[in-house]
């Protein structure tokens, strides 16, 4: 699952908050930072699919 944040400079601290909780829940997850565009910060948290245990 991919789940993509945009925000500006003066929310960075909410994005910082909400990258910390997540990775509390998923702590594999992978954080991918893009380049400013049109004003805007984008960042991609990716969560890996769960190993399937059962069968």
């Amino acid at each position: 699952m991919k789940i993509r944040v945009a925000y500006t400079e003066i929310e960075q601290n909410q994005k910082k908050l909400f990258e910390e909780t997540t990775k509390r829940l998923f702590p594999d997850i992978k954080v991918k930072e893009t380049i400013p565009k049109d004003g805007f910060f984008h960042t991609v948290l990716t969560i890996p699919t769960p190993k399937n245990f059962t069968k």
